[in-house]
């Protein structure tokens, strides 16, 4: 009994690593002890059908779902390009979100079409468990009365405790706010959308068990004023345009804060003054991270503001490090400052340049020079600090936005790629190709786990030559139309669609985007690409004045030639997605 223990627990581990899919079709219904270990998997992890193939999810939902619904807590469901129209689909009559009685977390990702999110809204009442949700990435285009609605039932949830929106509206300052008082939630993340003081005050009037907060605010008026003490939260973190006294004001409020991260575009305050603000209203303050951009006048006053991390709070009581980067420009001083180690995810390199410089509070200059927290690195302008760029490391990458050339310096601040997923790559208008080409070959070669690649902003006359050079054992996900797909010389034509056929990344791509000048080119892709899934076609005839096919003609003759198709037109675009197989 212990042996057949030990070995059960050896297969839970190795399932932590395999996808959901790759898991049902390799042990379900092998035995009753498999059977058995997936349902404990599930009720630990959950299911994540993001990134799976047309069949693989057909085959779920009729085969697999009935049996293993009621055992599941955990569902993550996506509308991405390679999985277009995932959710509406899930959520047709035959799977509603009645069935998983068990669910306490629920994640969506990449929902643009508001009846798809109405209908999860309205089935959210089946879920009684339900303490998680999520909308991730969601591109969303409705009046503030329908948002407020949403908002509001979501707010009813009983147990609900974590909410994650990541919310992207097609016009500005279209977020607002529930009137529902939800008694029960505690953590709460608010993405790409701002909120003003009006707004703010709402929120912590209806979610009065707020203990974890995460928001992006507006430039909060002078004369903002807090009703009372917002007592409950203890970790706050805030990205921040201006920082003005309103902000300040909000920071006065949180008495219990314990946690607090900021990223502030514009920062006023220096070290001795946050300093006093920390000691007279934040006395329970244990860490504090942030990321800073500030201009000064002049290279003292850069030093003053330098200085005033260097103090004993900083360096000895708190032992907040602080790093200083800097470049004079437009007669000013441009001064980036973030504590150490580096809190954040994301790194732009934006002030490495030739006119850059660098020093830390830290007691040995070449302290934390290791950014293990980073996942996602920009890097769209060229570096030459040498002690920095000599020092740094970023270990982690898994996203990489990258404009080329690159000198070799820039490349050593990345020792190893092989945690890399996603490249997005550009070049210089006036840039060598062989070169570009040659780094670019250089950087796939380390990165054996590369799957997704954009090409970005490049000479357009030649991406459609660029595919027949590259080679990748690993990459199997194109997008090329992220960038100015509105040119017309980014298109490809049939011929050069029938050219890239040819390739070694076409027999192996699943998921394509692309600019194409006709209809017919569609259908060479999906009957070449033999381990097509998904395809997000933009189409632009190479002659304006020629007849363009309307949607709904598109979509027959779509669907006369090839089954199980998707078709959505997205917002101002002549877009067409499908799931292929």
């Amino acid at each position: 009994m212990k042996l057949e223990r030990s070995i059960n627990k050896i297969l839970l581990d190795i399932f932590k690593y395999l996808k959901s899919i790759h898991l049902l079709q390799a042990f379900s219904n092998l035995n009753s002890r498999f059977n058995n270990l997936l349902i404990i998997h599930f009720r630990t992890h959950g299911l994540d059908l993001r990134s799976i193939s047309k069949h693989e999810f057909d085959t779920l939902c009729q085969q697999n779902l009935p049996s293993i619904a009621k055992h599941i807590t955990g569902l993550r469901l996506s509308d991405d390009d390679d999985t277009p129209n995932q959710i509406n689909l899930f959520l047709s009559e035959s799977s509603t979100l009645r069935q998983f009685v068990q669910l306490k977390k629920l994640s969506l990702y990449h929902i643009s079409s508001y009846a798809t999110i109405q209908k999860v809204v309205v089935q959210l009442r089946y879920l009684p468990l339900l303490t998680h949700f999520d909308l991730i990435n969601c591109h969303l285009k409705f009046h503030q009365k329908t948002l407020h609605e949403i908002l509001n039932r979501i707010w009813l949830l009983l147990e609900l405790k974590h909410v994650h929106l990541d919310l992207n509206f097609v016009n500005a300052n279209e977020f607002t706010t529930p009137t529902i008082r939800s008694k029960c939630i505690e953590y709460l993340i608010i993405e790409n959308s701002s909120l003003n003081s009006i707004q703010l005050i709402r929120l912590f009037r209806c979610t009065p068990q707020l203990r974890h907060l995460t928001i992006i605010i507006d430039q909060l008026s002078n004369d903002t004023e807090f009703p009372s003490k917002i007592e409950s939260i203890s970790s706050l973190k805030l990205v921040v345009d201006h920082l003005t006294n309103g902000t300040i004001t909000l920071l006065k409020n949180v008495p219990n804060l314990t946690s607090l991260t900021l990223q502030i575009e514009n920062n006023h305050m220096n070290g001795h003054q946050w300093k006093q603000l920390i000691i007279d209203y934040l006395p329970k303050l244990k860490i504090f991270q942030f990321v800073m951009l500030c201009n000064v006048n002049n290279e003292d006053e850069m030093n003053e503001m330098f200085d005033s991390y260097r103090t004993s709070f900083w360096v000895t009581e708190r032992q907040w490090y602080i790093r200083c980067h800097w470049k004079s420009e437009n007669n000013e001083i441009a001064i980036l400052l973030y504590t150490l180690p580096y809190a954040l995810q994301i790194y732009n390199c934006l002030f490495e340049n030739a006119n850059g410089h660098t020093k830390s509070t830290c007691p040995k200059e070449d302290n934390y020079c290791s950014y293990k927290r980073v996942t996602k690195l920009l890097q769209h302008c060229p570096i030459s600090n040498d002690w920095f760029l000599s020092h740094i490391r970023f270990y982690n990458i898994r996203h990489l936005e990258l404009t080329l050339p690159v000198a070799d310096q820039n490349l050593s601040t990345l020792p190893r790629l092989d945690r890399l997923i996603s490249l997005d790559i550009s070049s210089d208008a006036d840039a060598d190709g062989t070169i570009v080409l040659s780094q670019l070959q250089s950087i796939i070669n380390q990165a054996s786990r590369l799957q997704y690649l954009i090409i970005g902003h490049w000479e357009s006359s030649s991406v459609q030559q660029l595919l027949l050079h590259i080679t990748s054992d690993s990459i199997r996900r194109l997008d090329l139309q992220s960038y100015h797909y509105a040119k017309r010389d980014r298109c490809f034509n049939i011929e050069q669609c029938k050219t890239f056929l040819s390739t070694p990344l076409a027999k192996q791509c699943q998921v394509l985007q692309i600019v194409v000048n006709d209809k017919l080119s569609t259908n060479e892709l999906i009957n070449g690409m033999p381990n097509l899934q998904a395809l997000k076609v933009v189409f632009q005839p190479s002659d304006r004045n020629n007849h363009y096919p309307g949607r709904r003609v598109m979509i027959r003759w779509l669907a006369s030639g090839f089954s199980r198709t998707v078709t959505e037109n997205l917002i101002g675009t002549e877009t067409s997605r499908f799931w292929i197989r």
